[in-house]
């Protein structure tokens, strides 16, 4: 049996909101057809920072698209938009859901 996981990814953007919320609806497909993909939650913290949520099946799934989106042409205005001296990520075990 695999344990799901939460990718929890915490940053600042480089970019105007609109532009990066833009950004970020476009790779929802990509998102959506990477296997182990659940769920993605985006939202905006009032001091500015993002963190983006992303559900998966099992660690594994997270790491490989992790790997993958670096590369992806779908997914290059949504990483260009990202700050990265600000970025951090973890995964988390979900232990319970609703």
């Amino acid at each position: 049996m695999t344990t799901p996981v939460l990718e929890i990814a915490e940053f600042r953007t480089s970019v105007e909101t609109a532009d990066f919320v833009a950004a970020a609806e476009a790779i929802t497909p990509w998102l959506a057809a990477q296997p182990g993909f659940r769920a993605r939650r985006l939202a905006e913290i009032e001091d500015g920072a993002w963190i983006d949520c992303v559900e998966w099946d099992d660690i594994e799934s997270a790491k490989s698209a992790a790997d993958r989106i670096m590369g992806s042409e779908a997914a290059a205005a949504f990483m260009a938009g990202i700050d990265f001296s600000s970025l951090s990520m973890r995964h988390a075990r979900i232990v319970t859901s609703l």
